[in-house]
């Protein structure tokens, strides 16, 4: 796959624009106790679906940030290629285009959200990490995402390139999307 580079970002950063909005408009109008009712017994709520993309999403806010502003960084390319590794990853968590989810998946422990949350805090956070997210996908136009590698949430041993990096931020949040509106039909 070829595309450009600043296509392909315009994407990403529309993507996560998405994600905020349906986020928004899933949980919006719904009182606390309904926001922090598990789906069934041993499943999450809606507010710890949330916690949890905004969790993932900030080791790499995390980890892009520290990447971005190392001193030597190779120059940006008009063309994004990708990685077949990384199309892997994305697809292993991205829902299917009926909004099935293809793979059950074990949270790590250190991503698994707290019981009960308070909604104020969950969306201000949510809101705060795809900001900041958004900010640093803007960064990375300056840079060559096919050739910078950047840990995963599994760690240093197991690196992503940037521009995959993305796709399996956004694979990962609209997975969790496909799950928060289930959770939200079957609380309601």
């Amino acid at each position: 796959m070829t595309i450009s580079t600043q296509k392909y970002l315009d994407g990403v950063i529309n993507d996560l624009e998405k994600a905020v909005v349906q986020v928004e408009n899933l949980t919006e109008d719904l009182d606390e106790k309904t926001l922090n009712q598990p789906e069934a017994e041993g499943k999450w709520s809606m507010l710890q679906c949330v916690e949890h993309i905004t969790l993932a999403t900030a080791v790499y806010v995390q980890n892009f940030r520290e990447k971005l502003e190392s001193q030597y960084l190779p120059v940006a390319e008009t063309t994004y290629q990708g990685h077949w590794k990384g199309r892997m990853f994305a697809k292993m968590n991205a829902p299917k285009p009926e909004g099935e989810i293809p793979m059950k998946m074990k949270t790590f422990k250190f991503l698994e959200p707290n019981s009960q949350l308070n909604s104020n805090t969950v969306m201000a956070e949510f809101k705060q990490v795809h900001e900041q997210m958004i900010a640093l996908v803007e960064k990375s136009r300056a840079v060559n995402i096919d050739r910078i590698k950047v840990p995963t949430a599994l760690g240093s041993m197991v690196k992503l390139r940037l521009g995959e990096a993305l796709r399996f931020i956004v694979a990962h949040t609209q997975r969790h999307l496909v799950q928060l509106e289930r959770i939200k039909n079957a609380v309601q």
